[in-house]
């Protein structure tokens, strides 16, 4: 299979909250970082000034409008494309995003937005070669988030609304999005991200 990210590769792992996309993807860095090869991980929101305005509306995400919140997000993800995940592509590396657009096609769709609307204004951003996508019942991930991990739920992890979203990302069929049940123990997902992942470097 050609990559359209060669000589790099773009694996990104999307879900609702809770679904331990964040702990699959260290795991799966330091598995392929065993085997030698470049690595490199990152995430979105990023950690620039739009990134930083994203955060923002964890606890105020009433201040904008559905708009705005989208924008801020193509603008985040702008700089993204251009300052990291291009020159990271055209170094050949193998880069492990924790959430991108399918992402933003799956929380704005489920607060309003047209989910075809959003996936066309993302036509800028290089499509993943594998869009890992966790789904888990979201009772299991609103525990992970409250008991496991101590935190409050945000603005974006309601129950209710993750159920939505969760809807939205069921809807997505795109040829390089792969399932996995992250219900299991994080030892039994991590072989099936691993097996799915050497799989797309293989081939």
């Amino acid at each position: 299979m050609t990559s359209p990210n060669e000589p790099g590769r773009l694996i990104v792992f999307e879900g609702t909250d809770g679904t331990g996309k964040s702990t699959q993807l260290k795991l799966l860095a330091n598995a392929l970082q065993e085997k030698g090869l470049a690595v490199v991980s990152t995430r979105e929101p990023t950690d620039g000034k739009y990134g930083q305005q994203i955060r923002e509306l964890y606890t105020g995400r009433g201040n904008v409008s559905l708009e705005e919140e989208l924008n801020l997000f193509l603008a985040d993800r702008q700089e993204h494309v251009e300052s990291f995940l291009r020159p990271a592509l055209h170094d050949g590396k193998i880069i492990l995003c924790d959430r991108y657009y399918l992402s933003t096609i799956a929380y704005q769709g489920a607060a309003g937005l047209e989910p075809s609307m959003i996936l066309n204004r993302n036509s800028f951003a290089p499509v993943p070669d594998l869009a890992i996508l966790f789904h888990a019942p979201i009772a299991i991930g609103v525990k992970r988030i409250t008991q496991n991990r101590g935190d409050t739920q945000n603005d974006f992890e309601k129950e209710g609304y993750l159920k939505k979203v969760a809807q939205q990302f069921e809807l997505l069929n795109l040829p390089y999005i792969r399932r996995i049940d992250a219900s299991g123990t994080i030892e039994t997902v991590h072989r099936e991200v691993l097996k799915l992942v050497l799989q797309l470097l293989e081939a």
